[in-house]
């Protein structure tokens, strides 16, 4: 089982033997723009780029990777992978084994100025913002709950340009954080091989119910969305192919990067490696937000439990409910462990989108 595994340290090792010849191997440069999210802009942390009254005004945050698909990379990881999956997704392999294209410049237009920004050492596109309520309404369009902000990200000779979206998350308002592997989407992240499997090849494949009872809380409480996820920006278009043709409500995705300095591969996957990365995120969200409720939505089969118990201790008035989607109906000890010190009607479990209430409160 584990020999497929194995192979992928190989490549990773044997890869760095011949980084001098990568411009034989080196494939299409493409640009991805991950969804984000605006807040109201609170503190004096970041210097203030139009006159306007900063009550009023909004940071905005961009979030992408540009890369350049490396077919050496993409060939070694399709052979690996074919010794635990079949029918293999030969776009996602070239996603996830691209290779990062660092400090390059990339200009964004379309709203009331450009600026250039440059891609960090990975490739990565990470860039924070302001505007005035009046610019961003103007600029605003439909999407989401609150609508949207779009934007446009090209290299300087304009021959690569990549439309982004900002979703907007003011003070008040009620939110749902959502994981997505095996809440929302069947991944099976407690087996390698089914990670490797539902992941690289096949149709994603959604939890029964979950898109409807999404819909349904999106109209009933006006609420915004925000998927926080361990799974890797790599695979972004293809996770926001499943998003659409499930009907799943629009917002910001929340997601880890992937870097193949890291030759612990499937440690990536695991549940202690992603423990600090969504707490600082589900941070953001209550420190950003001065009075908005937040519903959270997780699985058991990793460590939103104890995620989401830690941050209910921090910020108990502001959690309306946290769902736990479970494998049996029988509440497991951990969970009782787990969420001890949280009152009972404040969490639940469910098995699929039918188990939950029309109603949370």
């Amino acid at each position: 089982m584990l020999k497929g595994f194995n192979i992928i340290s190989y490549i990773i090792l044997f890869e760095q033997c011949i980084l001098t010849l990568s411009f034989l191997f080196s494939g299409n440069k493409q640009l991805i723009l991950v969804p984000s999210v605006a807040f109201r802009y609170h503190s004096n942390d970041i210097e203030p780029t139009t006159n306007t009254h900063p009550s009023d005004d909004w940071i905005l945050y961009a979030q992408g990777w540009f890369f350049e698909e490396n077919r050496f990379r993409a060939k070694l990881a399709r052979t690996a992978l074919s010794t635990v999956v079949s029918n293999i997704n030969r776009k996602r392999v070239s996603h996830f084994t691209g290779s990062g294209l660092k400090y390059k410049t990339l200009c964004m237009d379309g709203l009331t100025y450009e600026m250039c920004i440059k891609t960090d050492g990975d490739g990565l596109v990470k860039k924070q913002f302001q505007l005035s309520n009046n610019n961003v309404q103007n600029f605003r369009v439909s999407g989401g709950t609150y609508g949207k902000v779009e934007y446009f990200l090209s290299t300087t000779d304009k021959t690569i340009q990549t439309k982004g979206e900002i979703f907007l998350c003011d003070d008040n308002g009620i939110s749902i954080i959502s994981d997505i592997d095996d809440t929302i989407k069947l991944t099976g992240v407690t087996s390698v091989r089914s990670i490797l499997r539902n992941t690289f090849s096949g149709q994603y494949k959604p939890i029964p119910g979950m898109s409807e009872r999404y819909r349904h809380y999106e109209l009933y409480y006006n609420a915004t969305f925000h998927y926080l996820t361990a799974s890797p920006d790599q695979l972004y278009p293809f996770l926001h192919e499943f998003i659409q043709r499930e009907q799943f409500p629009l917002g910001s995705y929340h997601m880890r990067h992937f870097t193949w300095c890291n030759i612990n591969f499937f440690e990536f996957f695991s549940s202690n490696s992603f423990i600090k990365q969504k707490t600082k995120i589900l941070h953001m969200f209550f420190q950003e937000t001065r009075s908005r409720k937040f519903i959270l939505f997780g699985d058991i089969f990793q460590k939103d439990p104890e995620i989401y118990a830690n941050i209910y201790q921090q910020y108990p008035e502001r959690i309306l409910k946290i769902f736990i989607r479970v494998s049996s109906k029988n509440v497991s000890n951990r969970l009782n462990r787990v969420f001890q010190h949280i009152p009972k009607y404040k969490w639940d479990i469910f098995l699929n989108g039918f188990d939950l209430p029309e109603k949370i409160f």
